[in-house]
C-alpha cells in the first residue's frame, strides 16, 4: 500500500522536530527548516512566519494526531475512565516525538512565551478530550472539566517525559490527578445545579 502524502503542514512539523532534535530549540533555523523539508520558503513563512508560530502549530498537529486516535467510548464506562483513556491517547500520539520534544521542554523551561504560546494548543486537547469522553464543554461544568484537563496536560508532560515506553507513571499520575479534579468539577456542578434551581419559577 502506497504511503500517504503528506500535507505541507505534516511535513513542516516533521522536519522541524528531527532538526529539534539534533540541533536543538534555540538553534533551529525557519529558513534551513524549509530548505531541509523541500517546503518553500514562502509556504513555510505562510504557516508559520516565526518560532511562535512553529511551536503552535507542532501542538496543533500533535492534537490532530491524537484526535485521529480517539475511539467511541462504551456506554457503561465512568466519566473518569473516558477522560484517562482520553488524556492517555494523547500522550500515546506524542510518542514518535518524545526525544524532540524533550529538548523543546528543556530550552523553554524558563521562558514564560513559550509556554503562553501553548496554553491555546493545551486547551483545544482539552477540549476535544473533554467531548470525546461526553464531559461536559460548557457552562459552569465545561469550563471546570476543560481547564482541569488542560492544567493535567501541562503538569503530566514532565512526568510522561521522563517516563518509560509502558506509561506506569503517567498512567498512575493522570488516574490520581483525575481523581481530584473530579472532586473539582463537581463542586462546579453543585453550583451550576443550586443556580438552575433558582432560576425556576415558583408558583
Amino acid at each position: 500500500m502506497a504511503e500517504k502524502k503528506r500535507s505541507p503542514q505534516e511535513k513542516l512539523v516533521v522536519a522541524a522536530l528531527s532538526m529539534i532534535e539534533t540541533e536543538g530549540w534555540q538553534g533551529l533555523s525557519l529558513t534551513q527548516l524549509a530548505r531541509q523539508s523541500k517546503i518553500p520558503i514562502e509556504t513555510v513563512f505562510e504557516l508559520c512566519p516565526d518560532k511562535h508560530a512553529l511551536l503552535k502549530l507542532i501542538g496543533s498537529n500533535i492534537t490532530m494526531a491524537a484526535v485521529k486516535r480517539m475511539t467511541e467510548p462504551g456506554d457503561n464506562e465512568p466519566a473518569r475512565d473516558r477522560a484517562f483513556d482520553a488524556i492517555l491517547i494523547v500522550f500515546e500520539a506524542m510518542a514518535e516525538y518524545k526525544p524532540a520534544l524533550a529538548v523543546i521542554y528543556r530550552e523553554t523551561r524558563i521562558d514564560p512565551s513559550a509556554w503562553f504560546d501553548m496554553a491555546p494548543v493545551f486547551l483545544r486537547s482539552a477540549e476535544w478530550i473533554a467531548d470525546n469522553a461526553r464531559l461536559p464543554t460548557n457552562g459552569l461544568q465545561g469550563l471546570a472539566t476543560t481547564r482541569a484537563i488542560a492544567a493535567l496536560l501541562l503538569e503530566t508532560f514532565g512526568v510522561w517525559l521522563e517516563d518509560g515506553e509502558d506509561l506506569a507513571k503517567t498512567m498512575a499520575h493522570v488516574d490520581r490527578r483525575l481523581r481530584s479534579a473530579e472532586s473539582w468539577v463537581n463542586t462546579f456542578k453543585r453550583t451550576d445545579d443550586k443556580q438552575n434551581d433558582q432560576k425556576q419559577p415558583t408558583d
